[in-house]
């Protein structure tokens, strides 16, 4: 993740174009606790290859309605985000732009009308060796989701991504099980309400519901 956290039981996909007389080779591996996947002697010299990770379940892990208050103030230009990983967090219908249907499309989710995102995954993934033209815009060009490399040599150590929990810009999602929960029990809980009385009809000694949802 940007924070530097490994994800567990994302499967990487590696596709082998092989060299001239051998057949194309494709292969899988789940990175383990800690994030790390391998594909051991199993890739031959002088092949073109490209590395696809995936992972989409959990939708909701690291999501709140605290996420949607930040997206609505990165809207309102009331307090952006700090990093262009948080802004491909809060697209979260995948329109290559944050607006409010974002919002609208996460409330779901955290409502329970939606069990994932019809138009997104779980998890996206950047590869971590790229630079953002403009870190404010990381729509400004399609961001490599894969990587490539031709005409392999040696072993390779270094291709890495960076993990992006969608929906969750507040970045305390849990991506393995050798992290701890974070402690919650202190600070702020939010409260959706809704009513069907309007603010302006109520007077006092009036009786009516409201619903609280956490």
């Amino acid at each position: 993740t940007e924070q530097g956290h490994g994800l567990e039981e994302a499967n990487v996909q590696i596709h082998c174009a092989a060299p001239t007389g051998q057949a194309p080779l494709s292969l899988y591996d789940m990175t383990d606790d800690i994030g790390k996947y391998q594909f051991n002697n199993a890739i031959p010299i002088q092949c073109n290859y490209t590395l696809t990770p995936l992972k989409d379940n959990d939708p909701m892990n690291g999501v709140s309605t605290f996420d949607l208050v930040l997206i609505n103030k990165h809207i309102l230009g009331l307090q952006t985000f700090s990093s262009p990983y948080k802004i491909i967090a809060a697209d979260a219908n995948n329109s290559r732009s944050v607006t409010t249907f974002d919002i609208v499309e996460l409330r779901k989710l955290i409502l329970g009308i939606y069990s994932e995102l019809p138009d997104n995954t779980s998890w996206r993934f950047v590869d971590k060796a790229y630079q953002f033209p403009d870190a404010n815009n990381p729509f400004q060009e399609n961001f490599p989701e894969t990587k490539s490399v031709s005409n392999l040599q040696s072993n390779q150590i270094d291709d890495d991504f960076v993990a992006v929990k969608i929906g969750d810009v507040n970045t305390n999602n849990i991506p393995n099980g050798l992290m701890e929960v974070e402690e919650r029990t202190l600070g702020t809980l939010l409260f959706d309400v809704t009513s069907s009385a309007k603010r302006s009809d109520i007077k006092p000694g009036d009786v009516f519901t409201v619903d609280f949802t956490a």
